[in-house]
């Protein structure tokens, strides 16, 4: 027993010893139930996911926000859910580093934004759209970019930053400068009325400039609107910079509106800041940013690979302190390319660069010290910096104003110019001149100096030639001086002008003779127009250069060209005329016109322009000129597609191409011409022409001497010689029908053209006209089969046989390579680049095995395009690769064995594959584009089980070979990324080059075929003919049409695509068939099928985004904009309606039935108002769909259902549904409940409104705190910390159960009661289990002022006004801390809202429920204080959360509380345990009292609702001693209705006197108590109104509501008193008044006859005998008997009475009980009439009674004085003795 008992006593312990460890197994246990009462737990809250939006969503999104992550998607994509899975996993991180991370599935808006494939991920910074190129499996990768500098960077903008992000910025980067600015609420986007304000915005815009600079150096700039974190920093006035070197704040000193000086300042404490003694590696572009912006610049150009760098490494970090002490900064960079660029032939070298003019170093780079010296004398001394030809490029290109001095090292005149220019370079630098030295011939040959030393002047990139004697330095300086700041027109040289062409957009150029007179004058007139060219960006030069002037075809001199963009345009005016050419200048700048050139220009237009046309006339001809107008007017079309247009005034030039007849018009491209036949006077077809030629592929006309050319120049030319044709005969219907073979033969790269003329026909021995030659190297084959069969001719031109050349191995493009591989099976290439030496060799050995493998049927060819290692995915060139079947095996053996590469070729020739082909990036690409069934294996090498997997798969390759389908794998990941795969291993079948993931067991080999096999097989669409399709448009609703032509290859492609979406198109009821009648579709639009065709109801309208995306043709169609029709409501599926639901903000429904009577007669009112619906931004739909209808709670048909976005369930309309206005103006409302938003108001106004209005609701909210409180990454947090406390509940339990669970938790937490210690009634929600993360987690305030904003008018219907406000001070005053909060006052009474706030329905619910129910209401800590000072009587129910017993007392007290309420009682409640703790409250729940502020606890049964009322009201507990209670207006209605004498007294608080009269009055109200007289004040202007009083102050009796005003002076108590407890006052005629014990003993005082009845409440007796008595209260009046009645039994046998009802008469005190009926009230009042007049015998024994008095006292006198004894004797005096 004992050890029963310990073992007991034990677990006991053990129990106590957990459940004190973890007090949250209790609390959680006991916050399962929340004050409504008990319910089951929820179950736990998902894991939020990546919100999905729609464009207009994704719209306002990136209105509204600065950073965005937008997940893109389709419906084919399987991968993406894998992506998504993996990428929810950061959705909570983004949201605390402020991006909001969104999904969308839009095909065309993703294209929009440059997506083509899915998945895909684009950031948008700032509106400004980036899209993420990595793996997006790696979730970390991605948060990575999201959150990076580098992905927030934007050009020449510093991104602003949220602290969250600027601390992992501050973690990753090494030097971040931030600039911290005040908050947005201090100054506001646009507002610049403080003075920091100003300043900020002004730093800010002179910051940016350097802001690509400060990137470019490796150093982030960002800027935060956050006063908090700069106060943390102690930063004082904002803005303030801060520069984090590794972590490491440096704050700005200097003035920030200095962008050079600060970063200057940046850069020179990024290489301080530096631990270790190591000289910073640059980039390219940081090097040129470094130039560019440090004065004093060392730069090393080494090789990291090279010993003799690397030495020179060493030695140079000994010496870079020195440089940072002496203000060089010294870097190095590994660029070989950046080397050259700067003339650097050799590394390593040393460049020192001041003020971006460089220096080299030429001494010995191992002696650190001799380096150290000279870089301190370069510092010190001005000398003329040495710079190399790649220097001087880089200066002249940027525009800057540069002397240089092109002079030989070796040459002594040089050297001695030299010197002497040495004297001026500090006045040149004044004068803002960078001077420079170059010592290399070939650049100077380059600017046209052929003898050194000369001086050029750079300004702008224009050059001048010093022509003085440079060794007068004085007026050399004189000279520049006087360049810059004269306005003369530079002198250049041939050099310099093409150089000047190349760079400058617009130039004009002098071509003069300066000995020339004429040119001299004309010099001097257009001195004064150089500023205005300059003015207008027009560059004006000179050049004096015959032979220049002669190369573009200038024959008279002085002449001006104009060059546009390398166009050049004659001046053909009066040069004297400077005001005219300048017009000229400017009116050819602005405006576009045909250009006149030479022929030495359009020999240099067709060499280098890609597009050219060019007009060949003749300006003497009117005709000419008039066609010459008519083209002007195409001049500006041709500029915007890229097409360059000119003219020409030369018959010889016009006959070198073979023109006899002008005007023509030729068109070269790619310097191929073609010839225009056709009208030139009609400009619309020669535009159509030129467009057609630049954008389609045509057989250019030619004439005799171009086609001579083009045979000369190109490898494989067709020429169909025509001979003299017309149109209309043979060869012209040839020619036309030889068009559709162009295409084909350019894409194998032949030039195919025609000609009229004979002279190379001849010479080519052709006699017969049309005649085909191919010429292939100048030699020509002649075709000898049917001209017109184009097949035939195509396949003769494209044969093997015709294209080879004998003996050589045939060179081929890009596009002949494809067409051979995609034609062939067997195919070697050899892939070389162009000039390659060691190709060559190579190419001569394996032209000795070219035979060999032709005998075996293996074509040979070679190929050496641009990139063509790129494009075919070679790891180098030459390769050697060999195709099978499409399939590519390269080569890795020696290139020079040709015998080796010969058996390696027919080896692989010879065998066969059992596997599943590997394929790389180019020939997959073949292959989807040419295999109709194509199954596509990706794997990654990394991924382990893809090899088992692929082993499998192995088993059913040949099955698929069976059956049409080639099965290959891929191991690009690369590629699969494009495709959108980033799971592996995937499969994706290809059919018709259109792919279909699979998303099954790819590990089962069954099941991968079977779906490989209903893949192919499925083939859904009906074929219709006309008839059908006549039918179909009349039957069904929504009919979409495929026309497509049967012998198009490319049909199969689109057909497949459409295939895919046409189940899911049915589900929407559109009905997709196909149909390839070449009339029908021409009819519909589509001349060259194929196309769709969407007919709804019968209307039409035509496809015109991309057929082959089969997503972007399904929402195309399902669009509600497609399926809707005008004038009519259109009729919906659930399916079109849960797309139109996702797509429409607003959607009205009108739900019916073909069985419903009344619904043709609403839906033909209906259909009146669907267009105004629709401007109102309304789509409206009608479905017939029972059980759909019933989902959304209509059970009776027709309804209208209101469906928006801000509310999850729909609104049903209860209006007249036969009054379209009525419907519409509801709908209208619906969209826009009000027109306005909730009104917003502050301060007094809201203090005011609170205390006037009977019925207002105030929503207290603060976007700033509620925007960091209910972020998502908070929200979720929480919900972590619930399912911890879930978890932990389930393991304790039984722990909990073993204290008896209330009781253990009831001292657990630090609130001592169940642990609440909030009073914020958000606390108490959260505790409780019901509060805002229950839902969709916590909304924010603004999201929740949505949601508020559509009941606002159903409250004002209700009479509840509704506000909000963001004033502290007022949410302070109520108690209000958490955001956001709902408050409703009643009389000024608050309650606060403890539901779900962003559910408006249930907000609604419950302010209707406090406007027409009196609930109890809630209150916080303040809320109480202020209501305890306020309200006279108020009841306070003190309970905590998850306690069933304060649950179920609330309930019941909740049906008094009205009761309270006419009694002037406010109940409210409270859930507060600290507070209670001060009103002596220990166990809960508990009831206070509070009568005038002092509190009174009630100690009887809560439970007992009735008792807890009458404790309320008795007088006992509302009056207080010593003291007149203060009353509220309904109290003192209560007591008027109840008490029969009642004073009050009226006062005002701001009466002087009103405090001492009360101080009197408090004095007579305990005696005033005792006569049965209630005595209350009341401070109510109102109640005195009522009550007719007009004089403040005032004191009234009221005896039974008659009202009796004191007309005495009131400062005296005593008479008050008198007054108030007089008869005359007393009495009330006609009614017998009620005493108390008090007043009766007053009135058996002051009354000789006085009439008591005696009776009870409530019995049937006394009431009976009480309305007769009332019939005699007059006539006693006139007995002079006062009558008064008193219901107190206990008092009434004190007078003999025990029986009531009972009468007393008294006369003069002395009692006499009245014996008869009391019913009768003549009987009663005869016996009170005798009583009063019984004078005699009262007079006979009053009489006796006297005598006997007399009598005694006369008797007892004369005993006294008969009896009395002796007096004694006198005492003798002592003396007398």
């Amino acid at each position: 027993m004992t050890f029963t008992r310990l073992k007991t006593l034990t677990l006991l312990v053990c129990c106590t010893l957990v459940a004190l460890s973890f007090p949250g197994y209790v609390t959680s246990a006991n916050n399962n139930n929340n004050k409504k009462g008990s319910q089951p737990a929820a179950a736990l809250e998902p894991e939020a996911v990546i919100e999905e939006v729609n464009a207009k969503q994704l719209e306002k999104l990136l209105a509204d926000k600065d950073y965005v992550a937008v997940f893109w998607y389709a419906r084919s994509c399987v991968t993406c859910d894998k992506v998504l899975a993996e990428l929810e996993k950061i959705d909570d991180d983004t949201d605390s580093f402020g991006v909001d991370f969104v999904k969308i599935n839009d095909k065309r808006l993703a294209k929009q934004y440059g997506i083509k494939n899915f998945p895909a991920l684009t950031y948008f910074r700032e509106k400004e759209p980036i899209i993420y190129d990595g793996d997006l499996m790696d979730e970390e990768g991605v948060l990575d970019f999201l959150t990076s500098l580098e992905a927030m960077d934007l050009p020449d903008r510093i991104e602003e930053v949220n602290a969250k992000i600027l601390q992992k910025i501050i973690e990753d980067t090494d030097f971040v400068a931030v600039l911290f600015c005040p908050d947005h609420e201090t100054c506001p986007p646009r507002v610049m009325d403080k003075q920091q304000c100003r300043k900020c915005a002004k730093a800010l815009q002179e910051l940016e400039n350097i802001d690509d600079e400060a990137d470019q150096l490796g150093i982030g700039f960002v800027k935060i609107h956050d006063e908090a974190l700069a106060d943390e920093y102690n930063l004082g006035n904002l803005p303030a910079l801060v520069y984090y070197r590794h972590q490491t704040p440096i704050i700005y000193e200097g003035e920030l509106q200095r962008e050079e000086d600060v970063l200057e300042w940046l850069v020179q404490n990024k290489s301080t800041g530096d631990e270790d003694d190591v000289i910073e590696d640059v980039t390219s572009k940081t090097l040129s940013t470094l130039i560019s912006n440090i004065d004093n610049l060392v730069v090393l150009f080494y090789d990291h690979g090279n010993d003799d760098s690397m030495t020179v490494l060493e030695e140079l970090e000994q010496i870079d302190d020195d440089c940072d002490k002496h203000g060089i900064q010294f870097v190095k960079i590994d660029d070989a390319k950046a080397a050259g660029d700067y003339g650097i032939d050799s590394i390593p070298a040393i460049v020192y660069f001041e003020k971006e003019i460089p220096n080299v170093y030429d001494g010995d780079l191992l002696d650190e010290e001799q380096i150290l010296k000279w870089l301190l004398g370069q510092l010190e001394r001005d000398e003329i910096e040495d710079v190399t030809d790649e220097m001087l490029d880089t200066m002249i290109k940027e525009g800057r104003v540069i002397a240089v001095l092109f002079y030989d090292n070796n040459d002594k005149k040089s050297q001695k110019v030299l010197e002497e220019l040495e004297n001026i370079d500090d006045e040149c630098d004044a004068l803002g001149i960078t001077f420079v030295k170059i010592d290399n011939p070939d650049e100077a040959v380059e600017y046209g100096i052929n003898k050194v030393p000369k001086l050029i002047y750079f300004e702008k990139g224009i050059p001048t030639i010093y022509e003085g004697n440079l060794e007068d330095e004085e007026k050399l300086l004189k000279w520049l001086t006087d360049q810059t700041s004269s306005d003369q027109i530079e002198d250049i040289t041939d050099e310099m002008l093409d150089l000047i062409i190349e760079k400058m957009p617009h130039v004009a150029v002098l071509f003069y003779d300066k000995d020339q007179k004429k040119s001299q004058k004309i010099l001097a007139e257009l001195e004064n127009i150089d500023d205005e060219c300059d003015q207008n960006d027009i560059a004006f030069v000179k050049i004096d250069d015959d032979k220049e002037a002669k190369e573009w075809g200038i024959d008279e001199i002085p002449s001006i060209v104009l060059f546009e963009r390398g166009i050049p345009h004659i001046y053909e005016g009066d040069l004297m005329k400077e005001d005219e050419l300048l017009g000229w200048l400017v009116h050819q700048k602005r405006y576009s016109e045909i250009p006149e050139v030479t022929d030495e220009m359009k020999d240099k237009l067709v060499e280098n322009t890609e597009h050219l046309a060019v007009i060949f006339y003749d300006k003497d001809d009117k005709q000419d000129m008039r066609i010459l107008n008519e083209l002007e007017n195409i001049d500006d079309e041709l500029e915007k597609e890229g097409i360059v247009i000119v003219r020409i005034d030369n018959a010889a030039e016009a006959k070198e191409y073979g023109l006899d007849h002008l005007p023509a018009l030729i068109y070269f491209e790619n310097k191929i011409p073609a010839l225009y036949e056709g009208d030139l006077m009609n400009e619309d077809e020669v535009l159509e022409w030129l467009l057609v030629q630049k954008k389609t592929a045509t057989i250019e006309e030619v004439t005799d001497e171009i086609l001579v050319n083009l045979i000369n120049e190109h490898e494989y030319v067709v020429v169909f010689f025509t001979g003299p044709c017309e149109p209309g005969e043979t060869c012209d219907h040839t020619l036309n029908a030889l068009e559709s073979i162009d295409d084909e033969l350019d894409e194998a790269g032949i030039i195919f053209v025609t000609t009229e003329d004979t002279g190379v026909a001849k010479k080519y021995n052709v006699k017969t006209y049309p005649r085909l030659v191919f010429f292939r190297n100048r030699d020509p084959l002649h075709f000898t089969g049917d001209l017109d069969d184009e097949d035939e001719v195509l396949a003769w031109i494209t044969d093997d046989d015709t294209l080879e050349i004998p003996g050589k191995i045939e060179e081929v493009n890009v596009k002949m390579l494809d067409k051979i591989l995609s034609e062939n099976d067997h195919v070697v290439v050899f892939f070389y680049a162009e000039g390659d030496k060691k190709a060559q060799k190579i190419l001569n050995e394996l032209e000795n095995i070219d035979d060999e493998c032709e005998e075996k049927d293996i074509d040979f060819v070679k190929t050496s395009d641009d990139d063509i290692d790129k494009e075919y995915d070679l790891p180098g060139l030459p390769a050697l690769a060999f195709y099978r079947h499409k399939f590519r095996t390269i080569y890795t053996g020696d290139l020079m064995k040709e015998e080796e590469i010969l058996e390696w070729v027919i080896d692989l020739h010879e065998s066969t594959a059992d596997v599943i082909e590997s394929v790389d990036r180019k020939t997959l690409q073949v292959l989807i584009n040419d295999v109709e069934h194509l199954a596509v294996f990706f794997y990654d090498d990394e991924c382990e089980s893809c090899a088992g997997i692929l082993d499998e798969l192995e088993n059913i390759d040949d099955d698929t070979d069976k059956h049409g389908i080639q099965f290959v794998k891929s191991n690009d990941v690369k590629l699969a990324h494009e495709i959108g795969i980033f799971a592996f291993p995937a499969l994706v079948y290809y059919e018709t080059g259109v792919p279909i993931m699979y998303d099954g067991n790819i590990e089962s080999n069954d099941e991968v075929f079977n779906w490989i096999l209903e893949q192919k097989a499925d083939q859904s669409i009906e074929l219709i003919n006309r008839d059908q399709l006549i039918e179909y448009i009349g039957s069904k609703d929504f009919l979409a049409v495929v026309f497509y032509k049967d012998d198009d290859p490319d049909s199969p492609r689109v057909l497949r695509h459409i295939e895919l979406i046409d189940d899911e198109a049915a589900e929407y009821g559109i009905y997709i068939v196909k149909m390839h009648d070449k009339l029908m579709a021409k009819k519909y639009g589509y001349r060259n099928p194929p196309g769709l065709t969407y007919f709804r109801k019968g209307k039409y309208i035509n496809y015109d985004g991309d057929i082959d995306d089969e997503e972007e043709i399904l929402d195309w169609l399902t669009s509600p904009a497609n399926m809707e029709m005008t004038d009519h409501i259109e009729q919906v599926n659930r399916k079109m309606f849960e797309k139109i639901r996702k797509n429409s903000d607003y959607v009205a429904v009108i739900f019916y039935s073909d069985e419903c009577k009344q619904c043709p007669r609403v839906l033909a009112e209906v259909e009146h108002i669907d267009d105004d619906a629709d401007k109102a931004g309304i789509d409206f739909v009608k479905i017939d769909d029972k059980q759909m209808a019933k989902e959304y709670g209509v059970f009776a048909l027709p309804a209208i259902v209101f469906f928006k976005p801000t509310s999850k369930e729909p609104v049903i309309y209860a209006g007249d549904l036969y009054e379209e206005e009525q419907i519409l103006t509801w709908l209208i409302t619906q969209k826009d409940p009000s027109g306005d938003v909730i009104e917003d108001l502050e301060g007094e106004r809201l203090v005011q409104l609170i205390e006037e209005s009977g019925s207002i609701a105030v929503y207290f909210w603060n976007k700033t705190k509620c925007d960091i409180c209910n972020s998502k990454a908070a929200r979720k947090a929480r919900l972590k910390k619930e399912r911890e406390q879930h978890q932990q509940e389930g393991e304790g339990a039984a722990a909990a159960a073993a204290f008896g669970g209330a009781d253990a938790a009831g001292d657990q937490g630090p609130g001592g009661e169940g642990g609440a210690t909030s009073t914020d009634p958000s606390a108490t929600a959260s505790a409780s289990g019901k509060h805002e993360d229950d839902a969709d987690g916590c909304e924010q305030c603004t999201k929740v002022l949505e949601e508020l904003e559509n009941i606002d008018d159903d409250c004002d219907k209700h009479g509840i006004t509704f506000v909000k406000t963001r004033d502290f001070s007022v949410a302070d005053g109520y108690g209000v801390h958490e955001y956001p909060a709902l408050v409703y006052f009643e009389g000024g009474i608050p309650n606060v809202f403890e539901g779900e706030l962003s559910e408006e329905e249930e907000v609604l619910q419950w302010l209707i429920t406090q406007k027409t129910e009196d609930r109890i209401e809630l209150i916080t800590r303040q809320m109480l204080e202020t209501m305890v000072e306020e309200t006279q009587y108020l009841a306070v129910y003190f309970y905590k959360i998850n306690c069933n017993i304060c649950d179920q007392i609330l309930e019941g007290l909740e049906l008094i509380d009205d009761e309270c309420d006419v009694f002037g009682i406010h109940m409210v409640k409270i859930q507060d345990p600290q507070l209670a703790k001060r009103y002596s409250i220990k166990t809960f729940p508990a009831l206070v009292y509070f009568r005038n502020g002092n509190p009174l606890l009630f100690e009887g049964d809560l439970q007992n609702e009735q008792s807890v009322l009458e404790w309320l009201i008795d007088d006992d507990n509302r009056e207080l001693a010593d003291e007149i209670e203060e009353v509220n207006e309904r109290m003192l209605d209560r007591l008027m209705a109840e008490s029969t004498l009642l004073v009050v007294f009226f006062y005002d608080d701001d009466c002087a006197e009103c405090e001492e009269i009360l101080e009197e009055l408090e004095e007579i109200d305990g005696e005033a108590d005792m006569f049965g007289i209630d005595f209350v004040k009341i401070a109510s202007i109102e109640a005195a109104k009522k009550y007719e009083i007009v004089n403040i102050p005032s004191l009234v009796y009221f005896r039974k509501q008659v009202p009796v005003l004191y007309d005495g002076d009131m400062h005296q108590h005593d008479k008050v008193i008198t007054w108030l407890t007089s008869q005359d006052v007393f009495e009330i005629k006609n009614e017998i008044e009620e005493v108390n014990r008090k007043m009766l003993d007053k009135l058996l005082e002051e009354n000789e006859f006085l009439s008591v009845f005696f009776y009870e409440h409530n019995q049937p007796d006394s009431t009976a005998s009480l309305e007769k008595l009332e019939n005699i209260d007059s006539e006693t009046d006139n007995l002079d008997i006062t009558f008064v009645k008193m219901a107190d039994s206990r008092y009434a046998k004190k007078w003999g009475v025990t029986k009531l009802p009972a009468m007393v008469y008294f006369r003069r005190r002395f009692p006499s009980i009245y014996r008869g009926d009391l019913l009768s009230e003549d009987e009663v009042l005869e016996w009170l009439r005798k009583n009063r007049f019984r004078q005699p015998e009262l007079n006979i024994f009053m009489y006796a009674l006297i005598a006997l008095a007399v009598a005694f006292v006369i008797y007892t006198a004369f005993l006294l004085q008969c009896f009395k004894p002796a007096p004694p004797p006198p005492v003798q005096h002592t003396k007398q003795s």
